[in-house]
Formats: structure tokens, sequence, C-alpha cells
């Protein structure tokens, strides 16, 4: 099995923070967001370590590790700097975007998964924004489960709070079988290089195919802009962190 980080990204909502450095190597306790990234997938026993690296490529340097780079990070997204690391679509694969921090448990959990497509959720995702903005209502996206624990459908910004059952994370896991699926949804069409990854998603949805959500009760946290970042910090600092993630200094 394979991990791909998904780092590419320019960071713009993290000005000033990331106008002279990747978001994954901003210090986040001592050690970069990306470091202790690769220390939990390290931790769980993974084979192979891949990053996509993007913006400030040169930058990212960690012993060990594959490295792809897309050049053009500014004008494209996830789906594009996933296909970047194509070649490495042998076995099994998790993905995580390299702006988030995840338990250890979640990952162990997310590398026992069987199925095509399974995506991690928060079930208790609530708590989590209460924590982060006061506001359960601010930057959301949809995210429907069925009554079999399937996803029916994601990625619609701001929706009424019925449509969202969970929260997105940004930890995936496909088969060998699903980045097949995924390699010729990308060949269909030039649009998938401008695609979020939740785009992809609902595409397998709509194509009839299971993504299964594995569900979780928080565990993780997003650097998405520069109040995210504040308030990690904060809450690192306040020895509050806890209460999201359980964080190894």
């Amino acid at each position: 099995m394979k991990h791909i980080i998904l780092s590419a990204g320019r960071g713009k909502r993290m000005s000033p923070y990331t106008d002279n450095c990747s978001k994954g190597m901003l210090d986040f306790g001592g050690e970069s967001i990306l470091r202790r990234q690769i220390n939990t997938i390290r931790k769980a026993k993974i084979s192979k370590i891949i990053i996509v690296k993007g913006y400030l490529a040169n930058d990212i340097k960690f012993r060990n590790i594959t490295y792809y780079t897309n050049k053009d990070y500014n004008k494209t997204n996830m789906v594009k700097s996933l296909m970047m690391a194509r070649r490495e679509f042998t076995t099994d694969i998790i993905v995580s975007y390299g702006d988030i921090l995840f338990d250890y448990q979640l990952l162990k959990t997310m590398k026992s998964m069987k199925y095509d497509f399974t995506v991690a959720v928060d079930f208790n995702w609530k708590r989590y924004w209460e924590m982060r903005y006061g506001n359960i209502k601010k930057d959301t996206e949809s995210l429907k489960i069925n009554n079999e624990g399937k996803i029916s459908q994601l990625g619609t910004p701001n929706p009424p709070l019925e449509d969202i059952t969970a929260r997105y994370i940004g930890l995936l896991k496909f088969s060998r079988r699903g980045l097949s699926i995924i390699k010729d949804i990308y060949n269909s069409s030039d649009r998938w290089k401008t695609a979020y990854m939740t785009d992809l998603l609902q595409e397998i949805i709509n194509l009839g195919y299971d993504v299964t959500a594995m569900g979780f009760s928080g565990g993780w946290i997003e650097f998405d802009t520069k109040e995210d970042y504040e308030n990690n910090l904060d809450w690192l600092r306040r020895n509050i962190l806890d209460e999201q993630l359980h964080l190894r200094l």
C-alpha cells in the first residue's frame, strides 16, 4: 500500500504565512505540518509515501519520500495533482490533503478498508465548527449518506444543514480497481484538470459506483485559512487541541 499527500497548492487563504513558505512547511509545535503527517503515516507502516508538490516545490524536502511536481498548480486543482502520481497506481492507495493533520487511529482504520472508494468523514463536525468559527453554517459543503453508508451527494457549497450528514475530511482510500476507474474518468475530458476531489467523487457516484463513507468523531484539524493556522496554534499553546486532535508532540 502507498500513501499520496497532495501538497501542491498556493494556499492563498493562508497569506501572509504562505507568502514565502509552502503551507505544508509551516511550523506547528516545532515540526512542519507535513512532517507531522509523514510521522503518522510511517507509524501506520505504509510501504511508500509520495508527495505531490507545486508552490515553492524546492522547499519540500524529506528523506525517503517519492516526489512529483504539479507545475500547473496555480491553474489546476486536486485531481490534476493526484494524476501527476498516476504511475504509482499499482496497488491500493491512501490519499490525504497536505493541509490536514489526523489521528493515527483514523489512518489505521482507513488502511483496513476493502472498498474501491472510501472517504473519511466526521459525524461530529459541528463541535469542530463551533471551535473553529463559532458558527456551524460557515464555510460548509454538502455530504449526504444513505442508509447503506454510501455517499449519495457531496461538494455543494453552503447547503441547507439537512444536506450535511457529515463533514468531508480530505482523507481517502482507493483500491487498484478504483484507481483504474479514476484514470478513465480523468482521460475522458480536460475539465478534470481543474476539478476538485469532491467533483471527481460525485462523478464516480453518478456513474453508479459505490463511494463508502467511513465515519469518525473528530480526530482531525485543517489549515485552510490564516485564522485556522492562528487558531490551531492557540489551541496548541492552551492545551485544548486534544478536544479535536490527539497530537503527539
